[in-house]
């Protein structure tokens, strides 16, 4: 229980950085297609947004990112006789200190890119991270 603050500084940290890395990702992939001559439309549909920037795919990889993060913190220190409180309690805290770090980085966007942003964030990183313990659990 002592390396619990240790492990969540570590996860939001690591998570952040792959967030944002691959968020940079998706900007780079905006400028290239406005580079190609794209016209960017203000009021697109938001499934046409997701294909011309690359959104699925860097959700995947963020996904794929955050379940090796979680699963290397939960197996360099989080030990199963924790229980399921202290894991749950790194998933909301991780999830929860990364959504509100985002928001506020996003802050002066409009509110539909800032929250867009956050649940892009959160809901990704809640499944690996669940999946990650889960996975600790079963094969400790």
């Amino acid at each position: 229980m002592e390396s619990l603050p240790i492990l969540i500084i570590a996860g939001v940290v690591l998570s952040l950085s792959a967030f944002l890395f691959f968020e940079s990702l998706a900007i780079k992939a905006k400028k290239q297609s406005i580079a190609n001559g794209e016209v960017v439309v203000k009021d697109c549909d938001l499934g046409e947004s997701f294909i011309r920037y690359d959104t699925s795919k860097n959700v995947a990889y963020f996904f794929a990112s955050s379940y090796v993060i979680s699963l290397a913190v939960a197996i360099a220190g989080y030990s199963p006789e924790y229980g399921l409180v202290e894991a749950l309690l790194y998933i909301f805290l991780t999830t929860f200190i990364g959504s509100s770090i985002i928001f506020v980085l996003k802050f002066k966007r409009s509110l539909l890119i800032t929250v867009f942003a956050t649940f892009l964030y959160g809901v990704p990183h809640i499944g690996a991270s669940c999946l990650a313990f889960l996975t600790r659990y079963l094969f400790s």
